[in-house]
């Protein structure tokens, strides 16, 4: 995509280059998966941001009594493995007595176990929640600043479904981060303590098996340990590699299809008129047919390491006392050494096999880091992305000077535009459809980028944009008449009174209802609500895209007198095609093509009849 000319030294915005990082790694088409050096790279940052700062210190807190109870867990853990020792030699024994005191002792082992689990996860869901609330919370704050969010749209075409990213992105990154990560520190502590355990358990030895002497040497369970993970981790990862990039792909399918399924939802009554049914089943079908064409390769490979998995699990069971049954039968160890011995195994081979165990987990878990990378890295993409810098220093109104408008070709639209407008005084812009009318609007509004010039705003006031199609915020019909600002008590009788000499005096009794009203008024009503909007917050300047295009002349004409009786000190910019709002405005810029413009009073222009 073609840039805008850079800012120039007298403060003039432009369009800044695409940072190098995710450009180079996308190139023309989404990608699947980052590179792991890249994911880690992002993991780390995102995990600094929030544990490095003042707001992460009950989050700490919490922390640390998790890191207690996962202590004590292995502490427990340790404890019922000695007892698995002197519960089987109490039955190998036939001591009844012992038999009955083992069985309490294992009640409170197993009531402070319960406990500590409990407790465990009740402060990894605290902790979870802390976490998240503060990353959604600076996520959508630097969404929304600076019009990012508006400029991904026109910057970058490869962060699909950004509210995917914020509402469900994060909350996996969150609660899959704690789970694997603290899991896999539990792992490593248990693998330590029971690799001990196990060690201890497993001194040199020499045995006949099958008319063979062989010797082990200290260790040997944890060298056959060792040496089990190794192999099962490294089939598991041939085998699961392809997850990584069937997960991520998957979310975007899965996004892709609830979008396509809002976008009939907030379009029905358009798809209704053009009786489109047909082509939308079409383009749902195609769509959720790449969903479940990506699902299925997802589950075959699911299917496929699954094998390897509960194969690799149900071995282990038997693994242990197949290596320690000789010794039992050599009668130098007894029942109760070869259950603690298959207990440590199972604890020491679990730990060391934990990606076996959590690959898919990590897949998953990988799939939303890189997601939330492309997204975070397009944000900083946005952010260097910069539209005019409105000066808020001129003492009269509007001035536009050395304005150099681009479409995101890089095709000139308007070059060398000078404009002043003082309080009060209207500007209509006319030209043909697709010249860059509205385009002007928004550049001169602020928020577009490719372009560059010096726009100087009066010092005090607010801006108000009314578009063709007015933008009705949920809640209720009187909140949306304020909107951006907020209703005041005191102004029903206000709210009422500009109802009624826009024609919606039906409407005043359903003020206070909450609808989705854009779907509910026509598009003239709705351009009604939004002329009350202006009504309402009185802005100093107002820019009216088509605002009125939905209304019939004789309304329209109405409706321009309002503004001018009401807002008498409002700077007004239109842009509209009838010839008739020519005499609503003092001056007309008329759009003559190849960049070239006219401004003249609109006295000098004659409106057909």
């Amino acid at each position: 995509m073609s840039q805008a000319p850079q800012a120039n030294s007298s403060g003039a915005g432009a369009a800044a280059p695409a940072a190098p990082g995710v450009a180079a790694l996308m190139g023309e088409r989404p990608i699947d998966c980052l590179p792991l050096k890249v994911t880690l790279r992002a993991f780390w940052g995102m995990i600094k941001s929030y544990w490095g700062c003042k707001d992460s210190l009950k989050s700490w807190g919490l922390l640390g009594l998790i890191v207690a109870l996962t202590g004590g867990s292995v502490y427990i853990a340790t404890a019922i493995n000695s007892w698995y020792k002197a519960f089987w030699d109490t039955i190998q024994e036939y001591d009844l007595d012992g038999f009955k005191y083992q069985l309490l002792i294992f009640v409170g082992l197993a009531t402070v176990h319960v406990l500590v689990t409990v407790y465990n996860a009740y402060l990894k869901s605290c902790l979870a929640i802390n976490w998240r609330t503060w990353l959604t919370g600076k996520t959508m704050e630097r969404w929304l600043k600076s019009d990012n969010y508006y400029k991904l749209q026109l910057t970058d075409k490869n962060t699909d479904n950004p509210d995917q990213r914020i509402a469900e992105d994060l909350n996996l990154f969150v609660s899959s981060t704690i789970v694997l990560i603290l899991g896999t520190a539990t792992d490593l502590t248990m693998m330590v303590t029971f690799g001990v355990v196990l060690w201890n358990l497993s001194g040199a030895v020499d045995i006949t098996v099958w008319g063979y002497q062989l010797h082990l040497p200290d260790g040997y369970m944890c060298y056959l340990a060792l040496l089990y993970a190794v192999l099962g981790t490294t089939l598991t990862f041939i085998l699961g590699r392809p997850l990584v990039r069937l997960n991520f792909r998957q979310q975007r399918y899965e996004a892709d299809f609830r979008f396509s399924l809002i976008r009939v939802r907030e379009n029905s009554e358009s798809i209704a008129l053009y009786q489109g049914e047909r082509e939308e089943g079409k383009y749902l079908r195609t769509s959720f047919a790449s969903l479940v064409g990506n699902y299925i390769k997802l589950i075959v490979c699911t299917k496929r390491l699954g094998f390897l998995t509960l194969g690799y699990a149900q071995t282990a069971v038997i693994f242990p006392i197949l290596i320690a049954a000789p010794l039992y039968f050599a009668k130098i160890i007894t029942m109760g050494s070869i259950m603690q011995i298959n207990s440590a195994f199972g604890r020491v081979q679990d730990s060391l096999s934990t990606l076996v165990n959590n690959f898919t987990a990590w897949a998953s878990w990988k799939s939303v880091v890189d997601r939330l990378t492309l997204f975070y890295r397009s944000m900083e993409e946005a952010e260097q992305i910069k539209c005019i810098d409105i000066e808020r220093d001129d003492a009269e109104g509007i001035s536009i000077a050395d304005m150099e408008l681009k479409s995101p070709r890089a095709v000139t639209l308007l070059s060398n535009l000078a404009l002043h407008l003082k309080q009060g005084e209207s500007l209509l812009i006319r030209g043909p459809s697709g010249c860059g009318k509205s385009t002007l609007l928004k550049a001169i509004a602020g928020i577009w980028p490719y372009v560059h010039g010096q726009v100087h705003y009066l010092k005090e006031g607010s801006v108000l944009f009314l578009s063709q199609r007015p933008y009705l915020p949920q809640g209720t019909l009187r909140q949306a008449a304020y909107y951006p600002a907020a209703p005041q008590d005191g102004d029903a009788s206000q709210v009422e009174h500009y109802f009624k000499l826009v024609g919606l005096e039906h409407l005043i009794p359903h003020l206070d209802e909450t609808d989705i009203w854009s779907h509910i008024l026509s598009l003239g009503e709705q351009q009604r609500v939004a002329i009350v909007r202006a009504l309402l917050n009185r802005p100093a300047i107002l820019f009216l895209d088509e605002a009125t295009s939905a209304m019939d002349e004789q309304n329209e004409s109405f409706v321009y007198d309002l503004l001018k009786q009401e807002l008498g000190q409002t700077i007004m910019i239109s842009v509209g095609h009838r010839s008739t709002l020519i005499a609503k405005h003092d001056r007309v810029l008329t759009y003559e093509g190849a960049g070239a413009y006219q401004i003249a009073p609109s006295s000098s222009l004659s409106a057909p009849a």
